[in-house]
């Protein structure tokens, strides 16, 4: 979410503003890796494209610099009305690129150009005012800081005409076939958060008997906005959201996370892995193909965005992002151009010489990763740590060192099954004939316990599979009642390994649960574990290399199944250092990028002796 602007400069170029517009763009085939986007600013006197009043002439290193990347998010405004040239320029030097843009979707700040029927503020602002549609504080009777679009707002018919206009106004924007899509900022499906002492939403100036309704017409309002707009804009546009936790899941082709990965004081678990809702399931489950964005956040200030530490969280947001099918992003918190000229920073895992190695600038050799052979997963080891699981592979006996529960109306059984195993000869039967009504009507709760310090990190590794895909919360459960932390995870229906990370907010002494209770089927489990620390690293193999990622607080040393190379790079030539490596070691919070051999290497192996490095 950007910072607050002040009122644009308008810049009134008739013969550029008159230009031949056309009629709309073919969606593009959908880039190679690593995928590079921006999250742009352009101010009201046009900069950094060109600088009105003194000088109107495009600054053609600035669009050569901005046309390495895939996807741009730039201002409507001064681009639509005034400028249109400026996409046409981008697109001639990339003409896969996709520009997205930016709109704000429950708020307009005070615009009052005289060119009132062209500037897209002010016609933004001026169709909220005529619908009596601002949405203010109860405090002290102002318009509500950036939130001040009541999209709650409906007419004695039921409609909710200011979402409906201003989806209406935004698809006029489409209409023009300057965009590929929208960036809509500021849109929250729940705005609830926005709220603290001194601002709080007046819900019975804005039509409501009470806080209860508001925020459900508010909820219904978004909906109608993404609908909507998704109805004018048609199947081929991007749109692409900002706030909060992902939604419009239905409408929209992506979200942002912002500060990645720290977004609504997150961890990367939070926002990579919970299903649904996590950067992963949303590649999933937004309208195809999905847009999504990790937006990581320039630590310091400008002058700092080579140091070791940014080009690690460079590394980390693109590392992940290239796990899943979006963007990585990065730049200052506030997109602003005043607080660094972010789209000339360029890292060594943007662009790469295959031949070489070495790290490039140009756009001639981004993508240099390819196209993904397979799916991210995770490389899983069982650590050496105390275990809370006494008897973890159930290989005599699925009684001892764990109990089983089923609560009414639930039916369900437990057994060991020696015709089917993660590791070994047995694994641990789950039958749900009947599914309850709460997750823990069935569960299965290791007898053994650990004890957990608040804001440590805990991973529950185990193997398992289902008769059908299945999500099953891993729960941290304290023996008295209650539980610490808990996480989702899906499981297939073939034998894998999986890693849950448990980070419990406060300290205590627990049990290793999983609850099977609200679905019908058949789960079995081996190899189960309940240890502090984790013990894996994320890895996608793509045609021309790897990407390693590790969200752990300790580097970890796997090998790679084959001889990798190292990037020969320029900002951070400790890293990326030109050698040929059978094994990597990747730091904490860090991620990877290496150059393969040739498409014939032998896949991986089963990690066997991988371990956490010292």
């Amino acid at each position: 979410m950007r910072t607050p602007r002040p009122l644009p400069w308008i810049v009134l170029l008739a013969a550029v503003a008159c230009a031949t517009v056309p009629a709309g763009r073919a969606s593009a085939t959908e880039p190679a890796y690593p995928r590079l986007g921006i999250y742009g600013k352009v101010h009201g006197d046009g900069a950094p494209f060109f600088h009105a009043p003194t000088d109107s002439t495009l600054d053609t290193t600035v669009l050569d610099e901005y046309a390495r990347y895939d996807q741009l998010v730039l201002d409507i405004d001064p681009l639509s009305p005034y400028r249109p040239d400026i996409l046409a320029q981008l697109r001639a030097r990339h003409p896969g690129l996709r520009v997205l843009g930016y709109v704000t979707g429950d708020d307009i700040w005070f615009a009052n150009s005289a060119d009132s029927l062209n500037h897209f503020p002010t016609v933004y602002r001026r169709t909220v005012r005529d619908l009596g549609g601002f949405l203010y504080n109860r405090i002290d009777g102002t318009e509500f800081a950036h939130c001040n679009v009541n999209l709650a707002l409906r007419d004695g018919n039921g409609r909710y005409v200011v979402a409906e206009a201003v989806a209406d106004l935004f698809a006029s924007q489409l209409a023009t076939g300057l965009w590929d899509g929208l960036f809509l900022d500021e849109y929250c499906h729940d705005p609830t958060w926005r709220q603290d002492p001194t601002h709080q939403f007046d819900w019975a100036r804005a039509g409501y008997s009470s806080y209860a309704e508001f925020l459900a017409a508010w909820e219904a309002g978004t909906d109608t906005l993404a609908s909507r707009l998704r109805r004018d804009a048609g199947p081929g546009v991007r749109l692409v959201g900002n706030c909060g936790d992902s939604a419009e899941h239905g409408a929209f082709n992506g979200w942002m996370r912002e500060n990645f990965p720290f977004q609504r004081g997150g961890t990367w678990f939070d926002n990579m892995l919970v299903d649904p809702l996590g950067y992963l399931a949303d590649d999933r489950d937004f309208v195809q193909p999905s847009s999504n964005y990790l937006f990581s956040a320039l630590v310091g200030v400008d002058g700092d965005e080579y140091t070791a530490n940014n080009t690690r969280v460079v590394r980390f947001g693109l590392g992940s992002a290239a796990l899943g099918d979006g963007y990585g992003v990065f730049g200052p918190h506030s997109a602003d151009i005043a607080d660094g000229l972010y789209y000339q920073w360029w890292y060594d895992e943007y662009s790469v010489d295959l031949s070489s190695g070495q790290a490039m600038t140009d756009l001639a050799h981004t993508h240099w990763l390819g196209n993904p052979l397979a799916a991210p997963y995770q490389m899983i080891w069982v650590g050496t740590n105390p275990d809370a699981c006494s008897n973890p592979g159930f290989e005599t006996s699925v009684t001892s060192g764990w109990s089983f529960g089923v609560f009414s109306p639930a039916s369900a059984t437990l057994d060991r099954d020696t015709t089917t195993a993660g590791v070994g000869v047995a694994s641990a039967h789950v039958n749900v004939a009947a599914p309850g009504v709460n997750g823990w009507d069935v569960n299965l709760t290791s007898a053994g316990s650990l004890t957990m310090v608040g804001g440590g990190r805990y991973a529950a590794t185990f193997w398992a599979k289902a008769s059908s895909p299945r999500v099953v919360p891993v729960v941290a459960t304290l023996p008295a009642g209650g539980q610490l932390t808990s996480q989702n995870v899906t499981l297939g229906t073939t034998w894998r390994q999986y890693q849950v990370v448990l980070t419990p907010a406060s300290s205590g002494t627990v049990l290793l649960e999983f609850f099977l209770g609200l679905q019908a089927g058949e789960v079995w489990f081996d190899d189960v574990h309940l240890q502090a620390g984790e013990t894996s690293l994320w890895r996608r193999d793509f045609d021309n290399g790897v990407v390693l990622v590790n969200p752990g607080l300790a580097a970890m040393q796997v090998p790679l199944g084959g001889t990798y190379r190292h990037i020969v790079g320029v900002r951070d030539p400790a890293v990326n250092n030109g050698s040929s490596v059978t094994s990597a070691t990747v730091p904490p919070s860090d991620a990877l990028f290496l150059i393969g051999m040739p498409r014939d290497v032998t896949p991986p192996s089963n990690i066997i002796d991988a371990h956490i490095k010292p």
